[in-house]
């Protein structure tokens, strides 16, 4: 079966990422002939370093990357077509699958759309929109937490690699080494900070600091770096652009500044970490497998749109949350909403956070197992597909 996934990187990595993650599991886990078609090659090489952004057409990992651009054609007939995140396809690539249809094998299209636990989602999940010129059927498919959605991205040896890897010291120990942190077994707590932009970064970095347990801060180069940088300035006098390799200490805080990550290595990074401040969808899908406590910052979009599908998703955990995790629920959201900038923040609210800590963890472990219990998106995908060719 040959798939076509068109992806249109933007200005982050959460759609290459998805893309890239489900490319992958869909060739696999399910022998599909897979292509990525990209538009933005050097991008993606920064995920996946072994790329060469040059070449048009190359092999990468049991997946042929296509480099996507407006006078791009199929190379062959295609059995299943995703559209990542309402990408637009040009006209002539509409016209092949048009004229594959004719012949009597029109090819399955997909919507593929950003995750999301609002109410409307769940009944859209699936709707069937015609062309109007070819008359070609494209249905939606939404990822989201409930049976009724699209389902999450998850590989099938995810929780099973998770799990070896947080009782088995040694490959942590060569995790850590493998980034030059080999001291970072000896730090009581480890916290990783993936973030946009964010003023409560200052107030978390003084709670860190001023806390009674020592903290390892593990921060990828990102878009968070300048904020950390007027934290150093206003409490060490340091004015420094923060590189790869770094580590600053002030007080009880270390921090540690990491190069983008490999996927293997983020999902790495987050079992490794006893609190995980995480960015975007593909770095939330993850963060919920990794099953440890962390703290959500949504993409940010006009009108503070993004605040309500925020609430959404934390409606979802709620309506499955246990009577004993309600009141760590609560703190829990109070958080969340003032890493986002919904409500203030101030270091003793990060201080109550670092407390509440192992009540916390109980809850997101619970929220984890319940996503677990559920198929994962390429299944849900594949026993769709499975479906429609019998009709």
């Amino acid at each position: 079966m040959h798939c076509a996934i068109f992806c249109n990187i933007i200005d982050n990595f959460g759609d290459i990422g998805v893309c890239w993650r489900l490319a992958r599991q869909l060739a696999v886990e399910y022998q599909l002939n897979v292509s990525l078609f990209v538009n933005d090659l050097s991008s993606f090489a920064i995920l996946a370093p072994q790329l060469q952004p040059e070449l048009a057409i190359q092999p990468l990992d049991q997946i042929t990357v296509h480099h996507w651009h407006p006078d791009v054609y199929f190379d062959q007939p295609y059995d299943l077509i995703i559209e990542g995140f309402g990408c637009r396809l040009e006209d002539q690539l509409i016209d092949q699958m048009q004229q594959q249809a004719i012949t009597g094998q029109p090819p399955l299209w997909i919507n593929l759309e950003y995750m999301s636990a609002e109410p409307w989602v769940m009944d859209c999940h699936g709707m069937v929109s015609i062309h109007p010129a070819t008359g070609l059927k494209q249905t939606f498919w939404f990822p989201s937490t409930t049976k009724q959605s699209g389902g999450l991205i998850r590989e099938q040896c995810l929780l099973g690699e998770r799990d070896q890897f947080q009782q088995d010291s040694q490959q942590q120990a060569e995790f850590w080494h493998g980034l030059d942190l080999s001291n970072a077994m000896q730090f009581s707590r480890k916290i990783s900070l993936f973030s946009y932009e964010n003023n409560a970064i200052a107030d978390l970095l003084t709670a860190l600091a001023e806390d009674s347990i020592a903290t390892l801060l593990l921060v990828p180069k990102s878009r968070s770096i300048p904020d950390i940088e007027l934290w150093l300035q206003s409490h060490l006098q340091l004015h420094k652009t923060l590189q790869i390799g770094d580590q600053i200490s002030y007080q009880n805080l270390t921090i540690a500044v990491l190069p983008f990550l490999s996927h293997l290595q983020y999902d790495q990074l987050l079992w490794a970490c006893d609190l995980n401040f995480i960015r975007g969808e593909d770095s939330c899908v993850r963060a919920q497998w990794a099953g440890k406590p962390f703290i959500w910052h949504i993409y940010p979009q006009e009108e503070n749109a993004h605040l309500i599908k925020l609430q959404a998703w934390m409606d979802q955990v709620k309506q499955q949350v246990k009577n004993e995790y309600l009141a760590d629920y609560a703190a829990w959201q109070t958080a969340m909403q003032a890493w986002n900038g919904n409500t203030p923040s101030n270091p003793k609210l990060w201080q109550q956070l670092l407390t509440d800590l192992a009540e916390w963890s109980n809850l997101l472990s619970d929220w984890s197992g319940f996503l677990t219990a559920q198929p994962d998106l390429a299944r849900r995908l594949m026993q769709w597909v499975e479906q429609h060719q019998l009709e």
